[in-house]
């Protein structure tokens, strides 16, 4: 009875459920076997699909990679936003709030990997490079609306400009995001502790 009261999805949701499976299904690929050996025949098979529902949505590899690259840049900015919304006044729940952030980060090897194809291509490809650092960018101002908010919460002035802070932050996860993909549980999530150092020293001087 339940089958018969679901409502059927119109073409477009359907097209756009398609579309979201092979994207999922392109960051596990890429994630496990590097973008140059993830193909279209295997993204699309992953997902329980042929070649022709990829090509009906994507032109090219190039095109559902820069897809890849927006959903999983929204979810890290989701993450930072979701710190930033909750913690009021309250310098103790920011931090903790960074703390479980990196290391729900730190624990998904597919994160890491899928960070560093994405850079990689980015370096590699210029023309994929252009909305990549676009991309980055605003994730960069998010890092830094983060940080701004818990220097003032700590009423300690920043060491350096704000969007420096972010950028160095930024490159500090994804470099022990992807060293403890390699050997999980080799360090500390670094960033939580370098902000709390940064706090301490400046709140100090």
């Amino acid at each position: 009875m339940r089958n018969m009261n679901r409502r059927r999805l119109t073409r477009e949701e359907t097209r756009e459920q398609t579309r979201q499976r092979l994207i999922k299904s392109a960051r596990q690929q890429v994630a496990a076997r590097g973008f140059n050996a993830a193909s279209m025949r295997d993204i699309a098979e992953a997902a329980g699909y042929s070649q022709v529902a990829f090509y009906s949505n994507f032109e090219s590899n190039e095109a559902l990679l820069l897809e890849v690259l927006k959903l999983h840049k929204l979810e890290e900015s989701e993450r930072v936003a979701s710190i930033i919304d909750a913690v009021g006044d309250d310098l103790k729940a920011a931090l903790d709030g960074v703390d479980a952030w990196a290391e729900k980060l730190s624990e998904s090897p597919e994160h890491a990997l899928v960070s560093a194809e994405l850079q990689l291509h980015a370096v590699r490809n210029p023309e994929f490079g252009k909305a990549y650092w676009a991309i980055m960018a605003e994730q960069r101002t998010l890092y830094a609306r983060l940080a701004k908010l818990l220097f003032d919460l700590s009423k300690a002035p920043p060491p350096v400009a704000l969007e420096d802070l972010a950028g160095g932050l930024m490159a500090l996860e994804r470099s022990v995001t992807l060293d403890r993909a390699i050997s999980p549980g080799s360090m500390l999530s670094m960033v939580p502790v370098l902000l709390r150092a940064l706090l301490h020293n400046e709140k100090r001087s």
